[in-house]
């Protein structure tokens, strides 16, 4: 499967959050890899660092938003990004649109996160 197949049928708007996304979560680390799953319905890009079980970030995309995943939110400074869930491994910012200071910010909370992975 590959990240296009997570973008069908979406928003425009939505599918260039994603790719931007992306774009920040392969660059923010030379050694991040990219892993797609999902089924017909439900599709989501993984990011790892060293071995696939390394979650650092994640991106999914429904009909409203585009979710970003992120992972090691209780060791890492995640700055002002509004996070949602109480989830054990994971919680989400749920994004419309990318401004450059967000996009910013971002990158700066993908760089903590690494950092806060290897504890």
């Amino acid at each position: 499967m590959t990240f296009e197949a997570l973008l069908e049928g979406r928003p425009e708007s939505l599918q260039k959050t994603a790719m931007q996304l992306k774009g920040l979560a392969l660059r923010v680390d030379k050694l991040i890899h990219e892993q797609i799953f999902g089924g017909t319905k439900s599709k989501v890009a993984l990011y790892s660092k060293g071995k696939p079980d390394n979650v650092l970030f994640g991106i999914q995309l429904t009909d409203k938003f585009c979710v970003l995943y992120l992972h090691y939110t209780d060791d890492a400074d995640t700055m002002s990004l509004k996070i949602e869930g109480d989830g054990k491994h994971a919680k989400h910012v749920k994004l419309t649109e990318m401004t450059p200071e967000l996009e910013t910010e971002i990158k700066q909370v993908m760089k903590n996160i690494i950092r806060a992975s290897r504890h």
